[in-house]
C-alpha cells in the first residue's frame, strides 16, 4: 500500500512553516549582530514555535498511530503521519542547534 500524497504534503508544509519562521528569526538576529544590536529574535520566536509544533506534532502522531492500529498495521498513511508528527515536534529543537544559536531560557 502506498501512502497518500496529502499526508506528505501536510506534514511537509507544517515542518516547512516551523523551519521558515525559525530561519527568519535567525536571519534577523544575524543582521542585528552586523548592525551592532543584541540578537534576540530567534530566542523570542522559539518558545511559541516549539509549543505549536509540539501540539500539532502530537496530534498528528496520535492520528497516525490510531489509523495504523485500526487498520491492523496495513496503513502506510497512518505510519507516515506518525513518523511525520514525531519529526515535526523534533524540528524546532534541532534547527537552532544546527544554526549555532544559543538560547539560555
Amino acid at each position: 500500500m502506498q501512502h497518500s500524497p496529502l499526508v506528505t504534503r501536510v506534514v511537509g508544509n507544517l515542518a516547512a512553516l516551523a523551519g521558515v519562521v525559525l530561519l527568519i528569526g535567525w536571519g534577523i538576529d544575524h543582521t542585528a549582530g552586523w548592525l551592532g544590536y543584541q540578537p534576540m529574535a530567534l530566542c523570542t520566536l522559539l518558545p511559541p514555535v516549539i509549543a505549536a509544533a509540539y501540539g500539532v506534532g502530537v496530534l498528528i502522531t496520535c492520528i497516525g498511530v490510531t489509523m495504523w492500529v485500526v487498520s491492523l498495521g496495513r496503513s502506510a498513511g497512518g505510519m507516515g503521519l506518525a513518523v511525520g508528527g514525531v519529526l515535526l515536534f523534533a524540528l524546532p529543537l534541532v534547527l537552532p542547534r544546527y544554526l549555532g544559536a544559543v538560547c539560555l531560557s
